[in-house]
């Protein structure tokens, strides 16, 4: 009798890894529940395996010890993450600049991260620092510089995990520097390479070097935004980041040149290895390319214990590596992306070939359809992280990377070639033209209105995409009749997560406060449907994800107070017109933005001048407070009255406005009396323990049970 389930050990164990890092992000915050049940799962299946005496208890013994290392390794992570935490204060430090966002067209003079930090007092600072120069420098890559400024920690994890800061080992960030002293210092190895590929392609490539040197080190400083922009709406953004596509080149050309010499698997492997890993040094071992050399490593390894190589297992255990080498690379979506596309490959379109060779089909045709179907896999594959992080799914990339695929790929392997000095640079040249017509094919799609599509979906979908891709590549042994109930009911389970993001939930009485570096974005609601946001509408994510929230909620009206007009970010306005019903606006001083007031006025929106120190709503209340300058801004909404304080307050003036808030946001410190229930500022300052929202997330604050409940996340 065949098993219902054919499970891989591999895919058992780095699910419960998996779960045990995602128990520790939950405890995080709190929440013991979701580690609890994943626990009480395992144990429940390793009591039913003992009891019915199947050997199956020993693998799941070691799932149990595998999650406990999950959590482990994640607790380790955060707190070697956080490193000497540092509120806020003002030092001398010294630190080697590195080619973070060094090499392109697109740097910023004032923005450099230094690594190998100290300060005057000797201590050391693990990880990276991020500085922001108060004035344009020529800093080089490798100079030795001395800064004064003012020290805080980034977080980079807490509620939205900073895949950017936790990639470069970003821990610290340096405000209002200023330049005491620079040395001239020597590049390390994968810096000299880089700096050489960079020098080399701009040489020889004018018109696309940018988007070669994407393709050959996975760095996009140097790809322009709106080359960028295109390839993300046609959906073929995923060729900028080197993954199995450019490892599996570079690969097949060492074995290629190894062939006549019939090496041993163990020796062919051993010298395969080595160039590869040197690869993924000089890509900053990005978690696509150590999961292509981990699945090629086991490939080896399998050739030499096993007869039969797996991909899922081979997958499974990449998974597991570059899971210990960062838990939290768990929450970057390319991460999502990368092994949800592998994940469909390994499974649906190993199953699509199956079926090919029992069929007998004509290899031409089947030189057609294989990449026909392994697009259409790829984006069905990847379409519920897409649709649950509010992504645009290009669906107009099913036919482009047909075409552009083997273009790039080509373009790739001369690109790779031309690096080779003198004569060979030339080749450059004709991968120069051919990334041209990639980029007009992307730019030619990225035009079209039907490109991409908007959709949400609950995290439930990841979960049912999963399940459908292991069942259809063969690995759940259903009969007909069962499988004439079981895809029907898991695409209506698929649609029905579709279905319950859009769901709105009665309006209540709640704030929801994102606070970063950029923007300060408060949104409040009532129980009879009024929904206000406040901020500079300078920081696009943060509008984006308080738009969201009150967009879940049934509302009979909203307006927008914009704090402060210089600095707004007019896609993060469209981007709440395209969420919300946007029914009044108002400034708090008159603005002389263009841009913004053309773009209100062609939504038939004239924007009101709130008068200083007036209070405008009705069931959420805003009242604006000046002297001479805004200073703060009041709102509140049911028992909950929150204040957003622009300059700093001292305790006199205070209690002369009578805030009396329950809660104060700061962007700089303040003397504040002691009635208020808690004070987040994005930098806590002078205190010892740091309770802001840049180490713990974005918070809401709701009343429950006549007491005010305040809920990071």
């Amino acid at each position: 009798m065949k098993r219902l389930v054919n499970i891989r050990i591999a895919l058992l164990f780095a699910i419960a890894f998996i779960l045990g890092i995602y128990s520790f992000y939950e405890i995080l915050f709190g929440d013991i529940w979701f580690g609890s049940v994943a626990l009480a799962i395992l144990v429940a299946w390793l009591i039913f395996c003992i009891a019915t005496h199947r050997k199956m208890w020993i693998a799941v013994v070691l799932a149990i010890v595998i999650f406990a290392m999950g959590l482990g390794r994640s607790a380790l992570t955060y707190v070697q993450a956080n490193g000497n935490e540092v509120y806020c204060r003002q030092v001398t430090i010294s630190g080697r600049v590195t080619d973070i966002g060094r090499n392109g067209e697109e740097n910023n003079d004032s923005l450099y991260y230094l690594e190998q930090c100290t300060d005057s007092d000797g201590t050391v600072y693990r990880g990276r620092v991020r500085v922001n120069l108060l004035q344009e420098n020529t800093l080089k890559t490798g100079d030795v510089v001395q800064l004064n400024g003012e020290l805080r920690s980034a977080y980079p994890i807490n509620q939205n995990v900073n895949s950017f800061y936790l990639r470069r080992d970003v821990r610290y960030i340096l405000d209002d520097a200023s330049l005491l002293g620079c040395d001239s210092g020597r590049l390390r190895a994968d810096e000299s390479v880089r700096k050489y590929i960079y020098e080399t392609v701009s040489e020889y490539m004018p018109d696309n070097s940018g988007l070669m040197y994407a393709l050959l080190t996975g760095d996009r400083n140097a790809v322009t935004e709106d080359a960028e922009w295109a390839f993300s709406r046609a959906g073929i953004v995923h060729l900028l980041a080197v993954s199995g596509l450019h490892v599996g080149f570079i690969a097949t050309a060492l074995c290629f040149a190894l062939r006549r010499f019939r090496l041993h698997p163990l020796a062919e492997g051993s010298i395969v290895m080595i160039p590869l890993i040197f690869y993924a040094y000089i890509c900053d071992f990005t978690p696509s390319v150590v999961r292509a050399i981990a699945m090629l490593l086991c490939s080896y390894l399998t050739r030499l214990f096993i007869s039969r190589y797996d991909m899922v297992s081979s997958l499974s255990l990449s998974a597991i590596v570059n899971l210990t080498i960062n838990p939290f690379y768990l929450f970057d979506m390319g991460f999502q992306l990368s092994y949800m596309s592998v994940f469909g490959i390994a499974t649906v379109f190993v199953a699509f070939q199956r079926f090919l060779t029992r069929r007998n089909v004509n290899r031409y045709l089947r030189k057609v359809l294989e990449p026909v179907v392994l697009s259409l896999i790829c984006i069905f594959a990847t379409f519920s992280v897409l649709a649950c992080n509010g992504m645009e799914i290009a669906f107009m990339g099913v036919a482009l990377n047909i075409i552009v695929i083997p273009l790039v790929s080509v373009a790739f392997a001369l690109g790779f070639f031309g690096l080779i000095p003198w004569i060979f640079h030339y080749i450059l040249v004709a991968s120069d033209a051919l990334l041209q017509m990639v980029l007009f094919a992307a730019r030619s799609t990225a035009f079209l209105n039907f490109a991409t599509v908007r959709s949400t979906a609950s995290p439930l979908a990841v979960l049912v995409m999963i399940i459908l891709m292991y069942t259809l590549g063969g690995f759940v042994n259903i009969s007909k009749k069962g499988a004439c109930f079981f895809y029907p009911i898991s695409c209506v389970l698929l649609v029905l997560t579709l279905f319950w993001a859009q769901i709105e939930y009665p309006a209540r009485t709640v704030v929801y406060v994102s606070v970063t570096e950029n923007d300060i974005v408060v949104g409040a609601t009532s129980r009879s449907g009024e929904g206000v946001i406040v901020a500079d509408f300078a920081d696009y994510s943060d509008v984006c994800e308080t738009a969201s929230k009150l967009d879940r909620l049934r509302l009979n009206s909203v307006e927008l107070y914009f704090s402060h007009t210089d600095d707004v970010d007019i896609d993060a306005v469209k981007a709440v017109f395209s969420m919300l019903k946007v029914d009044k606006v108002y400034f708090f001083n008159a603005s002389d933005n263009v841009e913004l007031l053309y773009y209100l006025r062609s939504e038939g929106i004239e924007p009101v001048v709130q008068y200083p120190n007036a209070q405008t709503g009705n069931d959420v209340k805003v009242r604006s407070i000046f002297d001479a300058t805004l200073t703060a801004v009041t709102v509140e909404t049911g028992d909950i009255n929150i204040c957003i304080v622009y300059d700093s307050f001292e305790q006199g003036a205070v209690n002369d406005f009578g805030l009396g808030a329950d809660a104060y946001v700061l962007y700089q410190p303040a003397t504040l009396y002691d009635g208020q229930i808690v004070q987040f500022t994005p930098y806590q300052y002078d205190i010892k323990e740091n309770y802001g929202t840049n180490k713990y997330g974005n918070f809401t604050i709701r009343q429950k049970s006549g007491k005010i409940s305040v809920v990071f996340r």
